[in-house]
């Protein structure tokens, strides 16, 4: 296959730059020179300075690394919610450049960007095209600025109002204080009073009663007192007979479905039983069961002895015949070794190896003969059955039987003719193929594209990777944070809805209280380890940096040792020419 250079192709006012990628490689990449392209980049630089991107002002960086920087910083100031992360670090690999051009480009028409460009035009620092995009992007990043700046100086002014009070609010505090105070004694003063009291009906339940001198209402509030404690204590007295008598019934088995006088009767009768149960008995029968089962533990035992004795007895059979086994197949191996090398030392010292070999292969070719004269007389028997069977045709035949013969010969001539054409049509296809495989190997200039490609395309694919581990590590941050945002929730609305209750009584004020302790500890507690677990993730972030950094300046070393090694190869080409014309002019001088 005829090879050609793919980069023989240069446009008119195109400057090749030389440069060298993370392995070392020479890399050419077009530049074009003009005049105008130059203007608008010093535009360009000029309006993200006046931006605040004081970045750009930076001799050692390259213009896409300022272009690109410059854009991406313009984007982050807008707050635009994207879904993307617009990371930039300088000195980015092919792919990694051409990912982040194609993130800006599919950000733009989002932000409502009124000028369109393409990702090609960004890498190929297309000046022109990107002046316009760069000049909305820094009004848009400036607008955006203003709007905060305002958002924050009115948080400083809630922050001011929330931690400190002027002197008029002091006073209106003071004020609503004073008539907090004269409500509560208000109320006090002018008390409700009772009107209706609960008391017990006739069959079960509890029904409202008017007092006698309800109608006065001049019922003191000692008789009411006295009253309430009346019929408290009668009920007090009800609920102690009925919990003894539960006791009873749970103390001794009791059905409830019994009547008072048959519960007295079991209970009588069961203490009588226990108590007629004396101390000498049970510990004898204690004891008595203890032996038995003592004696039901030594038969176990001496069972499972026997069992075992009689398991090692054959074990140890077992292992006397495989020993005998070993032994037998040991003896015989030796004896056979004893053999083998009998049988060498024979031949060694005999001296007889090539008469061996050669009567090997007289061997072998006698029975090579043998075979091939077999096969020459049976070839020798078709044949002369094949001419025999032909002179009896052909004193038979006739003239045209004779031609009936010829044109049948003559029909399969044609047959293996034509089978003969389309075997060499299919030898034709398959040379055919095997030529165009070979013409579809590559040179070792389209190799080295294909690399490169290779290369753009797994720098491409790891910062895809990268890119989806970070949406996945955003999803479980804010997924955590929604959880956590739910528990507080919970807890909020918890406290919310057990407060009214909890402040009716000073018990369950107190109860109400430490509980509230608890989940403030429990929360402390949860900071404590997220804080904690927040700091490691640092201390390993911090670490990855560090190896980051010593693995960029390995890098860095490598592509100077390769670019060295290049040129000093290239100087020793050149002395291995020069020594060659010397060599060949010394020689010219000789023979004349």
């Amino acid at each position: 296959m005829a090879t050609k250079n793919i980069f023989s192709k240069h446009l008119p006012n195109v400057k090749l730059a030389t440069r060298f990628d993370a392995d070392g490689n020479e890399i050419q990449v077009e530049k074009r020179e003009d005049e105008e392209q130059k203007r608008k980049e010093q535009d360009i630089i000029d309006t993200l300075v006046g931006a605040g991107y004081y970045r750009a002002h930076i001799q050692g960086l390259s213009s896409f690394d300022k272009i690109v920087g410059g854009m991406t910083w313009c984007i982050e100031a807008c707050d635009y919610d994207v879904n993307v992360d617009l990371l930039f670090h300088e000195n980015l690999t092919i792919g990694q450049k051409i990912a982040l051009t194609e993130k800006i480009v599919g950000v733009l028409p989002r932000m409502k960007c009124p000028f369109l460009i393409e990702p090609h035009q960004i890498q190929g620092l297309d000046f022109i095209n990107i002046f316009p995009v760069v000049q909305w992007l820094v009004k848009r990043s400036v607008e955006n600025r203003s709007k905060k700046a305002d958002t924050l100086r009115k948080l400083a002014a809630t922050q001011f109002q929330n931690h400190f009070t002027l002197e008029s609010d002091r006073e209106l505090q003071r004020l609503r204080l004073k008539q907090l105070a004269y409500l509560q004694a208000i109320e006090s003063k002018y008390l409700p009073k009772r009107q209706f009291k609960q008391r017990k009906a006739a069959g079960g339940g509890w029904i409202p009663v008017r007092p006698k001198d309800a109608t006065d209402q001049e019922i003191s509030d000692g008789v009411r007192s006295l009253d309430d404690g009346t019929e408290t204590g009668a009920e007090d007295e009800e609920e102690d007979e009925e919990d003894a008598t539960v006791s009873t019934e749970k103390e001794h088995n009791i059905p409830v479905e019994l009547t008072d006088a048959d519960q007295l009767k079991l209970s009588k009768r069961y203490d009588d039983i226990k108590q007629k149960i004396s101390s000498d008995v049970v510990e004898n029968v204690s004891e008595r069961n203890r032996v038995k089962s003592q004696l039901a533990l030594k038969l176990a035992l001496e069972k499972k002895l026997e069992l075992a004795l009689g398991e090692c007895a054959q074990l140890r059979i077992t292992v006397q015949e495989e020993e005998r086994e070993l032994q037998e197949a040991s003896d015989r191996k030796e004896t056979l070794e004893e053999e083998i090398r009998n049988l060498d030392n024979l031949e060694i010292t005999e001296n007889n190896q090539k008469i061996l070999d050669h009567v090997k292969e007289l061997v072998l070719k006698n029975e090579r003969m043998k075979k091939q004269e077999t096969q020459f007389k049976d070839n020798c028997k078709k044949e002369l059955a094949e001419l025999q069977q032909k002179i009896e045709k052909a004193e038979t035949s006739t003239p045209d039987e004779d031609m009936v013969e010829l044109q049948r010969q003559l029909d399969m001539e044609l047959e293996r003719l034509k089978s003969l054409r389309l075997q060499l049509a299919k030898k034709n296809r398959s040379y055919v193929a095997i030529k165009r495989q070979l013409d579809t190997v590559p040179d070792r200039t389209e190799l080295a594209q294909y690399q490169r490609r290779f290369l753009e395309l797994y720098n491409q694919v790891s910062a895809k990777h990268r890119e989806t581990k970070q949406f996945y590590t955003l999803y479980n941050t804010l997924d955590d944070t929604k959880l956590y945002l739910e528990k507080e929730m919970s807890l909020l609305n918890s406290i919310y809805d057990n407060y009214a209750n909890a402040m009716q009584t000073p018990h369950s004020r107190e109860q109400f209280v430490q509980q509230f302790e608890t989940i403030v500890e429990g929360i402390r507690a949860t900071k404590a380890k997220l804080k904690k677990k927040c700091d490691d993730e640092k201390a390993k972030r911090d670490g990855l940096n560090a190896q980051l950094l010593c693995l960029v300046e390995q890098q860095r070393k490598y592509a100077a040792t390769v670019k060295q090694l290049t040129m000093e190869c290239q100087r020793n080409e050149t002395l291995m020419q020069h020594l060659k014309v010397l060599k060949a002019a010394h020689a010219s001088t000789q023979q004349q």
